[in-house]
This record gives C-alpha cells, sequence and structure tokens, in this order.
C-alpha cells in the first residue's frame, strides 16, 4: 500500500550526521504548471529507488528567478520514509543553463566562424585576382617592346593571354560564390538570432535544493517539487460566432499563456488561475491621522537642515509647539539621509491585472499542454459559454447610412465572462475583433458583427431652418429641422430594425426644445438607457418591406446669447 508523505518549507525536521548522508541527483521532469496573472507555481516530479539508511536527494539547475519561499516538497510511495526540511543554495555556472539557449548560442558562433573563414577566402582571391592583373599589365609592357623591336612571338602571348584571363575568370567565380555564401550564412545568423532573442536569458546561475531523507525501508519514492516562478502570464480570449441562418451565438473562451522561464513546457499538466497571489495576504497598516495647529511664529524660529538634491520636500508637523521633519532624522549625516530617500522612492513593479469582479477560479485545461520558452503566446481551450441571442440590425443615420448586424447576447450558466479581445466570425468568415466586458451570469452585451448589406438605409433631411421671433424685448432665435430615414429589408426574412438618433440636450433652462408629433414617428423610446437625447425606434421589418422614420424637432433660445454644440 503506497504511503504519502507530505511536507512544507515551514516544517523543519532536524536529522544527525546529515553531511555523511548518501547524496541522490534527483532528474526531475516538469509534470504540471498552475499559472496566475504573472507568476506560476511548477511541479516537478522524480521517482527513484532508495534504499534504507539516510540520503539527501538533490534537485539541480532549477532556475534562478524562482521564489525560494515558495518552495514545498510532496511524497509518496512503497518507500517508509520521512523528509527533512528543504534547504537551498545559488550554484553559478560557467555556460548558460538554458540548454536550448546553448544550442542557439553554439550554433550562432559557429555560423560567425564559418562567417569569417569566408571572407578570409575571399581576400585571399581578390589578393591572387590582383597578382593575375599584375601580370597582365606586365605582359602588356612586354608586348610593346617586342613589338617596337619587331620581336613578333603572337602563340606566346596568345598562350599568356589565355592563361591570364583563365585565371583571373576562375578567381572572380570563386569571389562571386564566396559572396553569395556569405549572404547564405548571414540569412542564418539572422534567423538564429531573431530565435535567441526571444528566448535569450543570459542566466548562468541556477538553484540547488537538498532534501533529507530517513529511510526506515527500502523501496520506491515519487517526489513532487512544486514552487513559484515569474516571467509566466495568462489571459482569457475568446472567439464569438454567430450562425445567421439558425441565429445562433457561440462564445468560446481560451486562455492565452506566454513564459520566458527559458525551459520549454512539453506535455505538461496546465491550471489557468485567476488568483492574483502578486498582492500579498496581509492587510495594511492603518496609522493614526495626528493633526495640529500651525503657529507660524513657532515655525519661522525653527531651523531645518535641507539639501537641494533632496527629490521631496518634508511636510512640517506640529507635535505640542515642536516641529519635527517627517521622513528625516537631524541626527543623521546628509550622505545617509539621501540614501534613505532613495530607498523610499523605489517603485514596487507594476503586475497585470484580471479585472475578475470579485470571481476567482481555476481552468483544468483537458489533456496535456506545451508552451514553448520564446515568449510566445499560445492559446489552450478553457470551455464554451451559454448564451441566449436575438439579432437585431442598428442604424444611426446620424452618423452614416449603414446597418450593423448586432447580436444582442444574454449570459447564461454560472460562471462570468471575465474582460478580454474577441474575435468575431460571421458564418465562419471572420470579420473583426473587439473585446468584452466583465459579464456575470444573467447579465446582456451587445456584439456588432459588421454591416448588413442586405438593409438599404437612405437618410434625407427635408428641412433645416433658422428664425427669429418675438418682440423687441423677448425675442428668440430658432432652429427647425425635419428628416427622414428611409429603411428597405432586402432579406428573404423579417428582421428587428432598431434606429437610433440624438436630439438636442441642455441642462439650460433657457433652451427649449419641442418634439414636432406631425413630422415624427411615433412609438420612439426617449432617453434610451438614461442618455440625454437618445431616441430609439425599435420595430419587426417584413421581407421586401419599407419603413420611413421620420423625426422633427424646433430649438429656440434668446436672442442675446449664442448656441453652442449644436451639429
Amino acid at each position: 500500500m503506497h504511503k504519502i508523505l507530505i511536507f512544507t518549507a515551514l516544517f523543519f525536521i532536524p536529522f544527525t550526521n546529515v553531511a555523511r548522508a548518501d547524496e541522490i541527483p534527483a532528474s526531475s521532469t516538469l509534470k504540471a504548471a498552475t499559472v496566475f496573472v504573472d507568476r506560476a507555481t511548477l511541479t516537478r516530479s522524480v521517482k527513484i529507488n532508495i534504499s534504507a539508511g539516510k540520503h539527501v536527494v538533490v534537485f539541480e539547475g532549477l532556475p534562478a528567478n524562482l521564489f525560494p519561499d515558495s518552495l514545498r516538497v510532496q511524497g509518496q510511495g512503497t518507500a517508509k520514509a520521512t523528509l527533512g526540511a528543504l534547504s537551498n543554495k545559488i550554484v553559478n555556472s560557467v555556460e548558460l543553463t538554458s540548454e536550448r539557449e546553448q544550442e542557439l548560442t553554439a550554433s550562432l558562433e559557429t555560423l560567425e566562424n564559418q562567417k569569417k573563414i569566408i571572407a578570409a577566402e575571399k581576400q585571399a582571391l581578390s589578393q591572387k585576382r590582383r597578382f593575375l592583373e599584375s601580370l597582365a599589365a606586365r605582359a602588356g609592357e612586354k608586348e610593346s617592346e617586342d613589338i617596337a623591336e619587331f620581336n613578333l612571338n603572337t602563340e606566346g602571348w596568345l598562350a599568356s593571354a589565355e592563361t591570364i584571363y583563365t585565371g583571373i575568370s576562375e578567381t572572380l567565380k570563386s569571389e562571386l560564390e564566396k559572396d553569395q555564401q556569405s549572404l547564405d550564412l548571414q540569412k542564418q545568423i539572422n534567423k538564429i538570432t531573431q530565435d535567441l532573442n526571444q528566448r535569450r536569458t543570459g542566466q548562468k546561475r541556477t538553484y540547488e535544493v537538498r532534501l533529507p531523507v530517513e529511510v526506515a525501508s527500502a523501496g520506491t519514492l515519487t517526489l513532487a517539487l512544486d514552487y513559484q516562478i515569474g516571467g509566466i502570464s495568462w489571459h482569457p480570449v475568446y472567439d464569438a460566432r454567430l450562425d445567421t441562418k439558425t441565429a445562433g451565438l457561440e462564445i468560446v473562451q481560451y486562455g492565452s499563456v506566454s513564459q520566458r522561464t527559458g525551459e520549454d513546457w512539453s506535455n505538461i499538466e496546465l491550471t489557468l488561475s485567476t488568483a492574483q497571489p502578486h498582492r500579498g495576504a496581509t492587510t495594511p497598516n492603518l496609522p493614526p491621522m495626528w493633526v495640529g495647529l500651525y503657529d507660524p511664529t513657532i515655525a519661522s524660529r525653527q531651523s531645518v537642515n535641507t539639501f537641494s538634491d533632496a527629490a521631496s520636500t518634508p511636510i512640517m508637523a506640529v507635535d505640542e509647539g515642536r516641529t519635527k521633519m517627517e521622513g528625516l532624522a537631524d541626527d543623521k549625516a546628509p550622505l545617509e539621509k539621501w540614501r534613505r530617500l532613495e530607498e523610499e522612492r523605489e517603485a514596487t513593479p507594476v503586475a497585470a491585472t484580471i479585472n475578475t469582479g470579485g470571481f476567482t477560479a481555476e481552468y483544468k485545461i483537458p489533456g496535456l499542454s506545451s508552451i514553448p520558452a520564446d515568449g510566445t503566446q499560445t492559446k489552450v481551450l478553457i470551455a464554451p459559454f451559454d448564451t441566449e441571442t436575438k439579432l437585431e440590425v442598428h442604424i444611426k443615420p446620424q452618423i452614416n447610412t449603414n446597418a450593423y448586424l448586432i447580436a444582442k447576447t444574454t449570459l447564461k450558466g454560472e460562471s462570468p465572462i471575465l474582460p478580454g479581445p474577441v474575435s468575431l466570425f460571421l458564418d465562419g468568415a471572420f470579420v473583426g475583433q473587439t473585446g468584452l466586458p466583465l459579464l456575470r451570469p444573467g447579465g446582456e452585451h451587445d456584439l456588432s458583427f459588421g454591416i448588413d448589406d442586405q438593409i438599404e438605409v437612405t437618410y434625407k433631411t427635408l428641412k433645416d431652418e433658422s428664425d427669429e421671433e418675438g418682440i423687441i424685448m423677448n425675442k428668440t432665435k430658432s432652429v427647425e429641422r425635419h428628416t427622414v430615414t428611409e429603411i428597405h429589408n432586402l432579406r428573404t426574412k423579417p428582421v428587428n430594425i432598431v434606429t437610433l438618433q440624438v436630439l438636442p440636450a441642455s441642462k439650460n433652462k433657457d433652451i427649449k426644445l419641442e418634439i414636432l408629433a406631425e413630422h415624427t414617428t411615433k412609438d420612439y423610446e426617449r432617453d434610451h438607457d438614461k442618455i440625454k437625447g437618445l431616441s430609439v425606434w425599435d420595430f419587426a421589418l417584413d421581407p421586401g418591406a419599407k419603413k420611413d422614420v421620420k423625426l422633427g424637432w424646433k430649438l429656440s433660445w434668446p436672442q442675446d446669447k449664442t448656441l453652442t454644440g449644436l451639429r
């Protein structure tokens, strides 16, 4: 029967003669990862055959940026064993700790050396060509002398010329070949450099973790070592797929995971968590708020030491008539004060956050996952959401005459949708990307799937006139505007049309707005969604049908005032 042993770094079990215990190297493999917003808990596993007695299991080559306080070990197996306290230390190395980084660096060095050799060979060819060219020049001089003396040796000249031509030609071809080889090598160098830059850590230090084990009876022991490490993050992303034939909308949640730990994750169990451990667990201190009355006569008599390079001005506080400098101690040397100020100004790293609205969950990714160590965003499937969808066509004629297909979505189920980007697919075709807000079960959100070309819209201004009215002392200016939106459904199915228009709105009581009923289509909602001036007409339009949406209004204000904001 297996026995399970659990140990955390908070406990310590003393062992005697540990220095004389047998050391067992633990060639562990990465088995699982729980990824948070800015870090992850990694689990490494190793199975060993262990004899009775005292031993020390040594985990080597662990990443130097792990959080040592998070180290924890669990064990189970047939061996009857007691686990001791974990210890850790930093180990420096001459070589890079990442195997892949080592391979890429070695490949880069090899290619660069090959390029240097080619450059040297090309230089030798250039010298050879220049030598042949100098021979040709001397031969030309000799030829001129022979002609002057009528000592003609045509066969010798031709043979020499052919030899020099052949030598120079072959040398030039070889130089071109070397140039091409150098270009090919440079392309390989550029690619490896890009790959290396994605994975580069420059890390030559690792952690060594030692675990004392006292075994009463021999057997097998499987150890699972947990630790947290930075350089890892995830965020939710979504696909929204709309089928216009069935009016069905499918929203699928994925997790986009990236990591730069220097170690590729291959076939591991992956869990994504919305918990944020970087926020800490300790409640902040709430100090008392001491107040006093400022007395300028006392403050003027105080002598306060200041220095010009201080980054912040101390705040004066009066406590029982005595002035103190908060943040500075008068008995400290100026250099010590400066150092203290510098320490206080050190910024706290800002971690990425997911607005969960108080919701915390863990998503167990089905199957095994692989995440490369080059920072690539890897998308893993989490789960689909159950939604209730109603299709509408929204028209905003004051902006343009486009008709937008809208999926009015209500979230069902028990899990919320976390904020994140969503890719939109209409009948299988990608149409764009937008964002989803935090959406709780029962919440509604409108997703726009682009322009519906089968709804024809025409917008006309029928009247737009300015006028002055009233008697001499109470004259007013006015604007009267009449518009019509002509809508034609070219679809073979009825559609629900939502037309949105904005009326002038003002908080000034001297500005009067009148809706002209005889020029306005009835059955509209005014101040929709509590937005002042937003008017909405919502109606069904049969296949092939047409409908006009009319709007008429009159705006008036005092003649001696200037109206602003009217479009």
